[in-house]
């Protein structure tokens, strides 16, 4: 009895190198499956948004999910400059540049309803940027 539970045991052994390069293959295909059916299942609800300095953005406000009074997206506001982290720095329309830095999942494009347009009177340089450590007034007050 003994002997024949060695020789299985032997056996078996020997075809681990095998079964583990079978189960491996085995994980890598269902991982890709698994990566092919999310792209397909979110292939609408996942956009990767570029935005370029001085496009118009909305910001969607964490706490309106829970709130029905509150309104769901902020802005328009415009967007300064992509971070290397990641994340956007962004002005108001008058000027004024937000300290905050908003995460990209957080901004969907701006589409405005009417024909009418704004009028951009100057666009925010690097040196506003630089100074926004140091300074706290907005940058309509500045005398820029």
């Amino acid at each position: 009895m003994t002997d024949n539970l060695l020789a299985i045991r032997a056996h078996q052994l020997e075809k681990c190198p095998a079964d583990f390069a079978a189960i491996h293959n085995h994980i890598l295909a269902s991982r890709f499956a698994s990566t092919c059916q999310f792209k397909k299942q979110y292939e609408h609800t996942i956009c990767d948004y570029n935005f370029k300095p001085g496009a118009l953005i909305l910001i969607h406000s964490a706490s309106s999910d829970m709130d029905k009074i509150r309104p769901r997206y902020c802005g328009p506001m415009v967007v300064l400059r992509h971070t290397r982290n990641g994340t956007y720095r962004l002005g108001e329309l008058d000027g004024a540049i937000s300290k905050l830095r908003y995460a990209a999942f957080r901004l969907i494009p701006y589409h405005s309803c009417s024909q009418s347009y704004i009028s951009v009177t100057r666009m925010v340089d690097g040196e506003d940027l630089t100074s926004l450590e140091h300074d706290d007034t907005p940058l309509g007050e500045r005398g820029g």
